[in-house]
């Protein structure tokens, strides 16, 4: 009995070309710079996996790559972005990818199918506190926000975990576009407003540059 495919192709198991004709003929669909055949759905568990094969091993997948796992409309957000803790923990893939290291606490990552990718919570304040905000970071944080259950509260939860930091007002008002409010949301903003106070260091201000692969 041949061996089962994996879920998401590569020209690892396939001749590019062979991949390529396939999906010419309707039998597999790209899924960020991989392929799944078209008897999966594109869900969370086919995008993480796409996504863990461009960073490779011991990179968390964050920003718009963690939005697009969190189900962000388009297609992946190319060259992905990751996130790690210690670069010893990385194995390089040469795939493409923007990787940074900073701060994060565990319970703001978990695992889908054997990719480790930041919470939703966690996804959404990083688009809301990147220094490019666009049209498409508003957009993806708004589904992840939507789709995954994100409330303002939530959001404020995690931003609240890392101190004073820069620009703390501007990230809030991202968040009260994207994020559902609930029923405590004027006393959360209430809150908020007082506590920002001048700007802290970053998270990300004693951390290394960012590493382009």
């Amino acid at each position: 009995m041949p061996a089962r495919l994996p879920l998401v192709l590569t020209d690892d198991d396939l001749p590019e070309p062979e991949l390529r004709a396939a999906a010419l003929d309707g039998q597999v669909y790209a899924v960020g710079g991989s392929w799944r055949s078209v008897a999966e759905i594109d869900d969370a568990g086919g995008r993480a996996i796409a996504i863990g094969i461009a960073l490779g091993a011991g990179v968390v997948a964050a920003e718009r790559s963690a939005a697009w796992v969190w189900g962000a409309r388009g297609p992946a957000p190319l060259p992905h972005s990751g996130l790690v803790v210690s670069p010893a923990r990385v194995k390089h893939r040469g795939r493409g990818s923007i990787v940074r290291q900073v701060v994060i606490d565990e319970g703001e990552i978990v695992t889908v199918h054997g990719v480790a990718v930041t919470t939703p919570a966690r996804t959404v304040v990083d688009l809301a506190r990147c220094e490019g905000w666009a049209s498409e970071d508003e957009t993806a944080a708004r589904d992840v926000a939507s789709q995954q259950g994100v409330t303002y509260a939530d959001a404020i939860a995690v931003l609240d975990r890392r101190g004073r930091l820069p620009h703390r007002t501007r990230t809030v008002d991202r968040l009260g576009r994207v994020c559902p409010v609930g029923a405590d949301a004027a006393l959360v903003d209430d809150e908020v407003r007082r506590d920002a106070g001048p700007p802290g260091p970053s998270e990300e201000a004693a951390s290394q540059p960012a590493l382009t692969r």
